[in-house]
């Protein structure tokens, strides 16, 4: 017999994530929809959910002025099992993550961006995600005793949920310019 398919839930924890209210947003949702937008994506916890419910109508738009954040998505989605690989070889050290913490991620491929940004955000101090002036990454290191990196299946599905949405880096009021009636924007 088939092993049923993991439920994708967000890949990051995300400062405002809304993964706890789904259930009073599910409530307030609409019941179909032509297309669904999420300006302000950060960790996904409504469109996962959406998408695991296969709610979804094609033509999802998720963007978020955080590049690294796009690309990190670009990353689970496109090349899943390349993030997969990176993570399996990222050790739970301190001295690894401050020199994670350090790396000039903008000039790598978004598999590589992807896995960057969860191994910090799991490994660093309440999964914050926080940067300088000069966009550098300043989280400090969390003090977790078994933090899950790598969440295999979980990336898994995220990607099959992923798949045909459209990723943008841009500011939340380019979407006056896009949703037409009957579209759902998750705000």
């Amino acid at each position: 017999s088939r092993l049923p398919e993991t439920r994708p839930s967000p890949f990051l924890k995300w400062v405002g994530g809304k993964r706890a209210l789904l259930p009073v947003l599910r409530a307030h949702s609409p019941a179909s929809f032509h297309r669904y937008h999420e300006p302000f994506v950060g960790g996904g916890a409504m469109f996962f959910h959406l998408a695991h419910k296969r709610k979804l109508p094609k033509g999802a738009v998720l963007s978020d002025n955080n590049e690294r954040l796009i690309r990190a998505y670009r990353g689970v989605r496109d090349a899943v099992e390349d993030v997969i690989a990176l993570l399996h070889d990222y050790p739970h050290e301190k001295n690894f993550y401050l020199k994670m913490r350090e790396r000039p991620i903008d000039k790598h491929s978004d598999a590589e961006v992807a896995a960057w940004l969860v191994y910090v955000n799991r490994t660093g101090f309440n999964g914050l995600y926080r940067v300088n002036q000069k966009n550098q990454f300043n989280v400090p290191f969390g003090d977790y005793a078994n933090p899950r990196i790598c969440d295999a299946d979980n990336l898994r599905a995220c990607a099959r949920a992923l798949h045909g949405v459209e990723l943008r880096v841009e500011p939340f009021d380019l979407i006056a310019e896009r949703a037409q009636k009957g579209d759902f924007v998750y705000f």
